[in-house]
């Protein structure tokens, strides 16, 4: 009887998170069409980003997915560059629902492809970067540096991909090198929950909380590659000391 028991129990817990999963599921085949018609109707730019960011709040509540914000209040005024790590497809979409002001993201230019996602990064404006391509690469690297110029913020992820295994992958030296050609500061920000609610090579969510913490922004001090190397590596280790995380891979100094 105790078997039966525990193995009907068993059952049911599977059964409540598969109906769980189908019920995301449902939602997700009504908001992405949402979103679709969302860059159909309205103008591009800030109006559309904030139709978004509301999107993406109704989402994580329609979800079961209570988001906490830590730390607003060290958010500098004027363009800065955000450095978040990276776990999760959900990512995105609670930073969209988390962090206030005006930013783009810069994100991998195969996005493009993608028929919803490709959409909302024209139409809002978000930036690219090319990897594969050298040239493409330099000129899409010189456009970020001049938009953080210009005062726009701008949100990196600088491990670049995400894996199923806890741990703060190496981070690319990019947002930093840029933070550094504008002499803006580099705010660090941790994500937490997101892995465990949909992890890499994951399609039925699980519910749970999600936290976005804002750690103390670093500042450059001078120009230099010596100075690119030191602002990734301080944010890196704020990230991490959030997390609760190792920093896991080498880090170079060329990386």
């Amino acid at each position: 009887l105790a078997e039966l028991a525990l193995r009907l129990r068993r059952l049911a817990e599977g059964a409540g998170r598969l109906g769980w999963s189908a019920w995301v599921g449902a939602v997700l085949a009504l908001a992405l069409p949402l979103v679709w018609v969302l860059t159909l109707v309205l103008p591009g730019g800030r109006l559309l980003d904030l139709a978004i960011r509301r999107w993406c709040r109704a989402l994580l509540a329609l979800a079961g997915c209570p988001l906490r914000v830590e730390g607003l209040s060290r958010l500098p005024p004027g363009g800065v560059v955000l450095a978040a790590n990276h776990s999760s497809y959900l990512d995105v979409v609670a930073l969209l629902a988390a962090v206030p002001g005006d930013f783009r993201f810069v994100a991998k230019r195969e996005l493009l492809g993608t028929a919803v996602v490709g959409r909302v990064i024209r139409r809002v404006g978000h930036l690219t970067v090319e990897r594969a391509d050298l040239a493409r690469s330099v000129a899409d690297a010189e456009r970020v540096t001049a938009t953080l110029r210009r005062g726009t913020s701008l949100f990196f992820f600088p491990e670049g991909t995400f894996v199923r295994a806890p741990g703060l992958l190496p981070f690319r030296l990019g947002a930093f090198k840029a933070a550094v050609e504008a002499g803006c500061p580099v705010v660090p920000v941790a994500i937490r929950g997101t892995r465990e609610i949909l992890p890499a090579g994951a399609w039925l969510p699980r519910r749970g909380p999600i936290t976005v913490t804002i750690a103390p922004p670093v500042v450059p001090a001078r120009d230099g590659w010596r100075e690119i190397v030191r602002l990734r590596d301080e944010v890196r280790a704020a990230i991490a000391a959030v997390l609760g995380e190792e920093a896991v891979g080498e880090v170079s100094a060329a990386a």
